[in-house]
C-alpha cells in the first residue's frame, strides 16, 4: 500500500525574456522548484539491465499524484538530480516517473 511519505522536487525552467544579454552572453536559466509527496519504487533487475543496452540506465522510479506533476523533465530525489526518461499512467490519480542520469536531458529522451 502506498504511504506517500517520500518527497521529490519537481524542477521546471522558466523562459528567459531573451536568450542573450546586452553584451552577447547567454542569460542564466531560471528554475522553479516544487517539492511534493511521492512513493519511491525499486527498479527491477530486468528493467535495469535492458535499459543499460540503450545507454540510458533507469536509476530510480517513483509515483506522484497526477495533480502535482506538470510535465517537469528534471527532478531531485534524495539530494540528486535526475532526468524524467518516461512517464506511465498508473490510474486516474497516479503517474509513475522513470528517472535516469541528468546528462541524458541534453540528448533528448
Amino acid at each position: 500500500m502506498a504511504n506517500w511519505v517520500d518527497e521529490i522536487t519537481l524542477i521546471s525552467e522558466l523562459a528567459a525574456g531573451e536568450r542573450v544579454n546586452d553584451n552577447g552572453f547567454e542569460n542564466e536559466v531560471q528554475e522553479s522548484c516544487r517539492t511534493v509527496f511521492c512513493n519511491k519504487k525499486s527498479v527491477g533487475y530486468s528493467e535495469y539491465f535492458k535499459s543499460q543496452q540503450t545507454g540510458k540506465v533507469v536509476e530510480a522510479k517513483c509515483d506522484v499524484h497526477r495533480a502535482d506533476y506538470e510535465g517537469e523533465d528534471t527532478v531531485e530525489l534524495d539530494g540528486r538530480r535526475f532526468f524524467v526518461l518516461k512517464t506511465y499512467d498508473i490510474d486516474d490519480d497516479t503517474i509513475e516517473l522513470t528517472l535516469t542520469d541528468l546528462r541524458h536531458k541534453e540528448k533528448g529522451a
